[in-house]
């Protein structure tokens, strides 16, 4: 093979390393960011959150969960997230509740989850009333918990079976007539009372989508394969 050749061989081989290259990066999409905030009293917070629900959703391939209990470190975090987890009960300062608003008010998504969708902050009126659609300030003790499907037809609830049972504390969620709206896509009812709670819902937002799931105390809610498909599919539907 003459020089000339050689070096042809060489560009072919080359041009077609580049085109695999290319054609592997185009396929290869980055997870999207997810910051979750946990923390405060009355739960495990670490361990069911910023473990399990963590390996839930990023076990999806598409998304990538930072778990910070460090209210304090919400706006610099908020800039590097596409989308926003919170399931926390302690105190979120003034600088974190602006973030947090800015943060939804340019429409990323938010999911509630568990304690976060209680009133938590007295300071903070407009959180329950943007963003929750409504709250808890009580829960029955914990039981079995009937859930059932009242919206079969929203993404969120696809995959989920009609009615599944579980333990777990049956949130008081009542809606805010003056608030936006919620849709109500699970219901947990209790076996003790017949009382029925929205137990899973999105709230009705002009720019940011939004979802709640009212349960999720310990391993009973969090490592069942309805709440887990819930989440993922809560997620999906946020970031979509």
């Amino acid at each position: 093979m003459n020089l000339s050749m050689n070096n042809t061989m060489k560009l072919l081989a080359g041009l077609a390393l580049l085109v695999v290259t290319a054609g592997s990066a185009l396929g290869q999409s980055k997870p999207l960011r997810i910051l979750m905030v946990g923390g405060g009293g009355s739960h495990d917070f670490g361990r069911w959150y910023g473990q399990e629900d963590k390996k839930t959703i990023e076990s999806t391939g598409k998304y990538s969960v930072t778990y910070t209990e460090h209210t304090d470190s919400i706006p610099a975090y908020l800039k590097q997230a596409d989308l926003l987890i919170l399931t926390n009960n302690q105190p979120i300062s003034a600088p974190g509740q602006a973030a947090i608003t800015k943060f939804i008010e340019k429409g990323h998504g938010l999911l509630l989850l568990h304690a976060a969708v209680w009133y938590n902050w007295a300071d903070w009126p407009a959180y329950n009333l943007n963003y929750v659609g409504g709250g808890s300030k009580s829960h029955e003790k914990l039981q079995e918990i009937k859930n059932l499907v009242v919206n079969s037809g929203h993404p969120i609830t696809q995959g989920v079976p009609a009615k599944f049972e579980f333990v777990d504390e049956l949130y008081r969620f009542v809606p805010d007539p003056t608030a936006k709206g919620i849709e109500v896509l699970v219901i947990g009812q209790s076996k003790e009372t017949d009382a029925v709670y929205p137990g899973v819902f999105t709230v009705n937002h002009r720019k940011a989508k939004i979802a709640g799931i009212t349960t999720g105390h310990d391993e009973r809610s969090h490592e069942h394969e309805a709440y887990k498909t819930l989440l993922i599919n809560a997620v999906n539907w946020i970031a979509n």
